[in-house]
């Protein structure tokens, strides 16, 4: 273990000065907050651990997406945005849209939260042009897009739009801003416009009590100790009820605020398959800092503190030590990410969709995920994966699903053979069922020509031994249909460069970390992306396609959007351009003798909903 015993005792000592209410959720974290001023820690200061404690505690938003199918939701809204309407002003076309919001609702100083806080926040950031304010301020703001927000009335604003806006820019961009208090932050903000340089003044704002519109709102902070956020007396939320349907529906519910919203397609029916209601169920929430994951599993093995925040997950050499202890209790959740096998579909063999479509047939995911990899990662099939449930098409095309290996030989010969492809010597499939065939040699083109070696390349074991594996196993696949594939392992640069630079290869394997909303599904199969630089680096090329995408990337309202990302999906899994090949859980850890979550299986873990620090409850 990587500490001494002077490292430990120092955090044991600090710890002790640590608050203790009758009812507290103590969490650890591994690095300081680095400020209290959102602005800057949405901004250049951007970390994950100031979003565990601050921001992510602290703000709402207009509209959200509800954990864990992460369905879109009004949140300080009332209701949804109304229709996108064209206006004209002095000749300029402009869109417009209002929202309604909510009544009843205060900040942390028992100030009502208003229309007024709405338009100051976009106000502020038209005014320091959100690009400059750096960090994820840019696509909330977006300057090619919004022009202005009015008042309407004390719960109504009306957006002013410069174009008409798709997803992207609209209801998972600009309508998921966080609302800042104008009370705060008016005057900081009227003294940073008239400094030299007024974002350097506004990021440097000493803020030191926040302002908050959740649950918890700041306490008290001990530097290398401990922080801690106490509950909102004036929170707003507390006994709203959210419902979930086995149907995809999703209902929310808050007597207090006499407000109730559900989705409209579907609309909620059946079975309900998870409800919770907000708190909190604590008094406060105590953030121990620990100098690193050893000491922090040895706080949570001894019961110091309940939950680990680590948006890495465990390491694996943990997992062992942590299972022993009866009280603790490991949950695996997926990422919203891939890691996948493509093609340069400018070149034969790989410009032809059948050949595409038998190397996917021969590739057994569930073999080397689960026997070889012993089960480090997860098999995945589909671009969009299963955990991002909303924008997931369970029922598009797995190729080879289910099949023993003589069958996946078979069936990627018959679409060889259905393309026109030939072989010198063709397989022998003698019982399928029993894997009992003869492998083929002497790939031929449908014109007779042999099919020349090529490479595919891939991450060297240094850099990333699970794709590694996958590459090594699949070059041995492909060889039983005679397939002359060899692969290069190699350093990631030299992947980036050749295949995104160069776009000189035949195949690879690199992988994406990926949105909620589903634009990639544009960008990296649409044919204008297909420049160098551009992220279809494969050059997949279909016209028909690029209409399904351009209608997802154009879509202005949800039922529309997610339309069109399913039948991108089915295009995409039909057509091949992609193999996903797997992903790689997070692993995370927690007392289940003393806390109690409403749900844990959710995509990006417990730490990608901070812990659910409004829900959680501790045991008795």
């Amino acid at each position: 273990m990587r500490f001494r015993l002077l490292g430990v005792a120092l955090v044991l000592l600090l710890a002790m000065s640590v608050p203790v209410a009758a009812a507290t959720y103590e969490t650890a974290i591994f690095e300081e907050p680095t400020t209290l001023n959102v602005f800057a820690g949405l901004g250049p200061q951007a970390t994950v651990w100031n979003s565990y404690v601050t921001y992510g505690i602290y703000y709402g938003m207009l509209y959200g997406n509800a954990a864990p199918t992460w369905v879109w939701a009004p949140s300080l809204a009332a209701d949804v945005p109304t229709p996108l309407k064209e206006v004209t002003e002095g000749g300029t076309t402009l869109y417009t849209s209002d929202v309604p919001i909510r009544t009843g609702i205060r900040w942390s100083d028992g100030t009502p939260f208003t229309a007024d806080d709405v338009v100051f926040t976009y106000d502020t950031l038209l005014k320091f042009d959100a690009d400059k304010l750096g960090g994820n301020w840019a696509s909330y703001a977006p300057k090619t897009v919004l022009a202005r927000v009015e008042k309407l009335s004390q719960y109504k604003v009306r957006f002013f739009l410069k174009k008409k806006p798709g997803l992207a820019d609209w209801q998972y961009g600009i309508l998921q801003a966080p609302i800042v208090q104008k009370k705060l932050w008016e005057p900081i903000v009227q003294k940073a416009l008239k400094d030299a340089d007024p974002v350097k003044s506004l990021l440097a704002a000493d803020v030191k009590q926040p302002d908050a519109i959740g649950g918890l709102k700041f306490g008290r902070w001990e530097r290398g100790a401990f922080f801690e956020n106490v509950v909102n007396p004036y929170t707003s939320f507390r006994g709203e009820t959210s419902e979930f349907f086995k149907n995809g529906g999703f209902r929310l519910s808050n007597p207090k605020l006499n407000f109730k919203w559900a989705t409209t397609d579907p609309t909620p029916s059946g079975e309900v398959t998870l409800k919770y209601t907000e708190g909190p169920y604590v008094d406060n929430v105590i953030y121990r800092i620990y100098q690193n994951q050893n000491a922090a599993v040895l706080a949570l093995l001894n019961g110091e503190v309940s939950y680990i925040f680590n948006s890495l997950g465990l390491q694996r050499g943990f997992q062992t030590q942590l299972q022993a202890n009866p009280n603790v209790e490991i949950i695996r959740n997926n990422t919203n990410g891939f890691r996948y096998l493509s093609f340069n579909m400018r070149r034969e063999p790989f410009s032809i969709k059948e050949f595409r479509q038998a190397i996917a047939t021969l590739i057994d995911r569930d073999f080397v995920t689960k026997d070889v990899l012993q089960g480090v990662a997860f098999p995945l099939a589909t671009v969009v994966p299963p955990g991002n449930a909303f924008w997931y098409n369970p029922e598009v095309k797995i190729w080879g699903q289910g099949m023993t290996r003589g069958e996946r030989v078979q069936a990627a010969m018959e679409l060889l053979k259905k393309a026109g492809f030939k072989w010198r010597k063709e397989p022998v499939i003698k019982d399928a069922k029993k894997d009992q065939y003869e492998p083929g040699e002497g790939l031929l083109l449908p014109n007779g020509e042999p099919v020349k070696p090529f490479e595919m390349l891939a991450p060297a074991p240094g850099y990333d031994p699970l794709r590694a594996t996958f590459a090594l196993w699949i070059e041995r696949w492909v060889a039983d249909l005679g397939i002359p594939l060899r692969v290069r392992l190699t350093d990631f640069n030299t992947i980036s460069s050749k295949v995104y630079d160069e776009q000189d290869f035949d195949m690879y394997m690199l992988g994406w970390s990926l949105a909620l909303f589903p634009d990639h599904i544009y960008l990296f199969f649409h044919s204008s992306q297909a420049e160098a630089g551009g992220f279809n680096a494969g050059g997949y090329n279909n016209p028909e396609f690029d209409k399904v995408a351009e209608a997802l990337k154009d879509a202005s309202d949800l039922e529309t959007a997610r339309k069109y990302a399913f039948e991108g999906q089915r295009f995409l899994a039909e057509e091949v351009p992609y193999i996903v090949l797997f992903d790689t859980p997070v692993m995370e850890a927690y007392r289940k003798d003393q806390v109690k979550y409403p749900y844990t299986q959710v995509l990006g873990g417990l730490q990608y909903v901070y812990g659910l620090q409004a829900t959680v409850q501790l045991m008795k």
